[in-house]
């Protein structure tokens, strides 16, 4: 049953059927028009026959015997083939002449007396023959009439028997010819339903393994007719649905793919794989400032073996710029970088051309580039692939900045974590409360900024009568840069106490650090020691800013005092000591101190503008407040006033002392 449940069968038997049809109707019509037609041409002989008697009968001097003789002369020589009998009557039907020929009658003698003749034609006249005769004998009448009157009639009676022999041989035939025709429409309907249906039978084949997930099915059908439209249609549909599926795993791939080179690699492979091009290599811009580089160390079919960067002249990177989708080395109006970057990818790995140049965009900015060498079956890249390629292209240079993104978002984070890491160590370091000494204020304050400095301030109680102050700005942020600043915190606590002499204790500070510490990091700082009773502040500016001191018996004027001194770290211990000078300043009853970190010089609103140091001393020249934290917190607002909504980009740290 499924056999004939086979489109082929259904169409063969139908062929048959109709080409069977149409030949038995054009058999029946061509050989029953053929058999019908001889048997007019011989009733038309007879009745030629017969009429040629009756035309002799109406002659009037016709002799009868002469008659009689001619009309057997007629039947011997069988004049018409098939003549039985040949009768005349007068038109009393009295038979006058007549002839038989007993060849074609079944008679029991061959030999017949004439009465018995006339009453056999007389029989044969009458149709008195055996039933199964009927086809095979047939007779015509014909009058005789001279001047329009009846005077008798010439009857003629001829056999069958030949013609229809004749006719059931041509009908055999025929069947024959039929048979034949029909043993040879069955073949060719056959051979003709599996030529029309063996490509739909493939394209059903071919349809159920697409149902099955295999998009790489494809169908050969050469015919250019609409079976051949069919199989282009199929093919084109598997195409779509390859890359559909491809569009579909690439973008689940991306969403899973966090680490960026790993990221870019696994987008060269797949693209190349997906294009069918021999090879490919992946480039990503860097801009640096003012210039721009494109960077690669990602290729197919395998990575590159060194990290390839080339400078691009601003001309060839606007060239990229006004590249949106994928075209020709041949477009480029600037090819320079471009020639340089493919003589590098040929000496790394052979990389023989490239067809084909796709831009890499991520909402809306070119981040990259692919490039394509030609295909594997060297057909050439049509529009529909270049189509499909840009889809890719744009997924991969979304996935790719989502990837930037992600790695500065991390790197945001670690930064973060850092600060604050760096925030809690700074804010371990600075003291928690004030000095209580007689005599003297003291108030110090550090205001972090978001990305922490290396601003640090202490006290140390050296005796009842004497407290060193400290203040110092540790180049750099971050960890490190509180790192450093606890080192440094620690060396001050345990040297504070055994050596009184702030030169000899900063010497020593930059003894250890210029051994021990990185070059590139150095610190600023200003140490001294207040002595209570005598109001003395003796003090090392070891390359910090200045030190302010506010009389009280100068109005409108502030003391600048910038004693020589380096950075702690950065030369030897001579050098050091040559170049720092341990310097004393004496106070009365309610003068101000200030020492101060850059964050306050150095804070800037919204104009890069910095508040800048002059107006520092400003400031303090036109002070009235005789409070350290009245001044603390006037210094504070100014400065506010001054940045408004711009980021602190630095911390600010002061300490303010005065005796009272």
């Amino acid at each position: 049953m499924l056999f004939l449940n086979r489109i082929w069968v259904k169409l063969s038997a139908l062929i048959v059927v109709l080409l069977l049809v149409l030949m038995g109707v054009v058999f029946h019509f061509f050989t029953r028009r053929e058999i019908r037609v001889e048997r007019q041409e011989l009733r038309q002989n007879m009745e030629a026959v017969a009429k040629l008697i009756a035309s002799a009968r109406t002659i009037e001097s016709y002799d009868l015997a002469t008659y009689r003789d001619w009309i057997d002369r007629i039947i011997e020589t069988e004049v018409v083939e098939g003549l039985v009998y040949i009768a005349v009557f007068e038109n009393t039907r009295e038979l006058i002449a007549y002839a038989l020929n007993t060849e074609y009658l079944d008679v029991e003698s061959s030999f017949l007396t004439p009465d018995e003749e006339i009453d056999l034609v007389h029989q044969l006249t009458r149709g008195q023959i055996a039933e199964e005769s009927w086809n095979d004998f047939d007779r015509v009448s014909m009058t005789v009439s001279i001047d329009r009157e009846f005077r008798g009639k010439v009857d003629v009676g001829f056999s069958l028997i030949e013609f229809n022999d004749r006719a059931r041989h041509k009908l055999l035939i025929n069947l024959y010819i039929l048979a034949s025709a029909f043993v040879v429409v069955v073949f060719l309907s056959i051979f003709i339903g599996r030529r029309i249906t063996k490509p739909l039978e493939t394209l059903s084949h071919a349809m159920l393994d697409v149902s099955n997930g295999k998009y790489d099915t494809r169908v050969e059908i050469k015919s250019k007719d609409e079976i051949g439209n069919l199989s282009s249609s199929f093919n084109y549909m598997t195409l779509r649905l390859r890359e559909k599926a491809a569009i579909e795993d690439f973008s689940r791939d991306l969403v899973f793919s966090f680490e960026h080179s790993r990221l870019v690699q696994m987008v060269t492979d797949r693209i190349v794989k997906y294009m069918g091009a021999k090879q490919g290599a992946l480039f990503l811009i860097e801009s640096r400032g003012t210039e721009t580089f494109v960077v690669s160390e990602w290729g197919y079919p395998r990575p590159l073996s060194t990290k390839i960067e080339i400078k691009f002249s601003p001309e060839c990177y606007r060239d990229c710029l006004q590249q949106s989708e994928p075209f020709v080395p041949a477009d480029i109006k600037h090819p320079e970088q471009f020639q340089l970057l493919l003589q590098v990818l040929h000496q790394q790995v052979d990389f023989e051309s490239v067809d084909l140049i796709s831009p890499l965009v991520g909402q809306g900015e070119i981040i990259g580039f692919l490039l394509l060498s030609p295909e594997i079956d060297e057909s050439g890249y049509d529009a529909a692939e270049k189509t499909f390629l840009r889809t890719l292209s744009h997924q991969a240079g979304m996935a790719i900045r989502n990837s930037f993104l992600l790695q500065n978002l991390t790197e945001q984070e670690r930064i973060k974590k850092e600060l604050e890491i760096a925030r809690r160590v700074q804010q371990r370091l600075l003291p928690t409360h004030e000095p209580n000494l007689p005599g003297l204020a003291i108030a110090g304050l550090c205001v972090p900024a978001a990305e922490v400095g290396g601003d640090y301030y202490d006290y140390f109680y050296i005796d009842g009568k004497r407290i060193g102050l400290a203040i110092a700005d540790v180049s750099g942020k971050g960890t490190s840069a509180a790192f450093y600043m606890a080192e440094i915190k620690g060396m001050m606590t345990s040297m504070a106490n055994l050596i009184a002499s702030p030169k000899e204790l900063v010497m020593q500070l930059n003894k250890y650090l210029n051994k021990n510490i990185d070059k590139r990091v150095f610190t600023t700082m200003i140490y001294g020691v207040i002595d209570i009773e005598t109001r003395e502040f003796v003090y090392v500016r070891a390359g910090h800013n200045a030190v302010l001191v506010k009389r009280m018996n100068k109005a409108q004027d502030v003391d600048i005092f910038i004693p020589r001194g380096m950075g702690l770290g950065l030369v030897d211990d001579d050098t050091f000591r040559e170049t720092t000078e341990e310097h004393h300043i004496r106070f009365d009853a309610g003068d101000l101190l200030l020492l101060y970190t850059d964050g306050i010089s150095e804070a800037m609103n919204i104009k890069r503008e910095e508040f800048g140091e002059e107006q520092l001393y400003t400031l303090m020249a036109t002070n009235h407040v005789t409070n350290v934290h009245e001044m603390q917190q006037k210094i504070l607002r100014c400065v506010n006033d001054f940045v408004q909504d711009a980021k602190q980009h630095d911390d600010i740290t002061m300490i303010i002392a005065q005796f009272v």
